[in-house]
């Protein structure tokens, strides 16, 4: 894989800006950006100085993929066989040697001391974390001059280099592949877990091997009917509920490809719509459209959240859009910024990336929400996620 520059550059000058002499990363999402190398297991580490090239330590049984990344001077560790031993006393020891090797023992080292949530690795039931055995690594390897660097690093993922919007894009491509499996099993009969279950199923087959992808994995969830007054909640629970003829859906849509994160949704009818529903479906879209409609560099983030807020408020709908327009995304399902809420006045600039997701939530009735990505962009805004909004055919 080819060197992103551009994001090695910003790191080297942030880490300067900060008087910090190295990072010194574990959590596979971190490691992605500054290695092009997606930990499966998460079990990684990644040693960045300033100004010197970076040194990745990872475990044997991921030493083909390890070398896919861009990062040279890579060590191994063994892990999962009979004669491996304690992993941690030969990271600890790797670590050590390259402490001592780029003269930083005793120096300033940055690490993730503050990431509460993580992105799962490919191996997602059972990601690795940072923990004091880790700190307690780093310790005995560098010193006791330790930095939490969560503040600086999620300051470097906020703004996406030219070969990161790339990879976003192919990740949404294949996300795409998901939402297309949900309008064709949106029919009556099938079950909520049904459809999800295809949507996933959609995005393994179409997406791996896609431009290149070795990873391509989604986590869909659809809530049907009276259900749908929840979708608005974080994260939702499929049923064996069956669709009904004028029931309408809502994919909840999480897709990662190579460690790269698209979060969308689209709301979808089984059979034929009523006019009613045709309608608040209208209010939902077009809030959308003025939302993206303002989005540029130098927009505040609710003056963003306010477009699509007005629109649903002048539908009569406004006490059932519950919650923000929108949340970073990238190297995460949820980025903290930039964050499209009536309260945050965060100015947006190119090369941020975001969902925007107004919807809607009647008690009796259900839920709809359309939610895409964009990046804004020099001249305005770009939808990374493009896709059919009908509610039917």
């Amino acid at each position: 894989m080819a060197k992103d520059l551009e994001r090695i550059k910003r790191t080297r000058k942030a880490l300067h800006q900060q008087q910090i002499d190295a990072l010194v990363c574990r959590l596979p999402e971190n490691i992605v950006m500054l290695t092009g190398y997606w930990p499966m297991n998460g079990f990684a580490f990644l040693v960045f100085p300033v100004d010197k090239e970076p040194i990745l330590i990872a475990p044997v049984p991921e030493e083909e993929l390890a070398r896919e990344g861009w990062v040279e001077d890579l060590r191994t560790f063994k892990w999962g066989l009979v004669d491996s031993g304690d992993p941690y006393v030969s990271i600890a020891s790797l670590l050590k040697q390259a402490a001592v090797e780029l003269g930083l023992v005793g120096k300033r080292i940055g690490y993730e001391g503050s990431f509460e949530f993580i992105a799962a690795p490919y191996v997602g039931a059972e990601p690795s974390v940072f923990s004091q055995a880790s700190l307690a690594m780093f310790q005995n390897a560098f010193g006791e001059n330790l930095s939490d660097a969560t503040s600086l690093i999620h300051k470097l993922r906020l703004y996406k280099t030219p070969a990161e919007a790339e990879r976003l894009r192919t990740a949404n491509d294949i996300a795409r592949i998901g939402l297309q499996a949900f309008f064709e099993n949106v029919v009556p009969g099938n079950s909520e877990i049904q459809i999800a279950a295809a949507v996933e199923t959609a995005i393994m087959q179409g997406g791996t091997g896609y431009k290149g992808v070795k990873v391509a994995r989604a986590w869909a969830s659809v809530m049907s009917g009276p259900r749908g007054v929840a979708a608005y909640k974080p994260h939702l629970l499929s049923t064996q509920r069956r669709m009904e003829e004028g029931d309408f859906a809502l994919l909840e849509l999480a897709a990662v490809v190579d460690g790269w994160w698209s979060d969308l949704t689209r709301t979808r009818v089984a059979g034929h719509a009523r006019p009613e529903d045709c309608e608040k479906w209208k209010a939902v879209v077009d809030a959308q459209s003025a939302a993206l409609a303002v989005i540029r560099p130098g927009v505040a983030s609710n003056q963003v959240d306010r477009a699509a807020r007005e629109v649903i408020e002048q539908r009569g709908l406004g006490s059932y859009f519950i919650h923000h327009t929108g949340h970073g995304l990238g190297l995460r399902y949820h980025e903290p910024e930039p964050f499209l809420h009536p309260a945050v006045e965060t100015i947006l600039e190119a090369g941020m990336v975001s969902s925007v997701e107004p919807g809607i939530y009647i008690e009796g009735w259900g839920g709809m929400r359309c939610e895409d990505n964009i990046m804004v962009t020099e001249g305005g805004v770009e939808i990374l996620s493009e896709f059919s909004r009908q509610l039917a055919d």
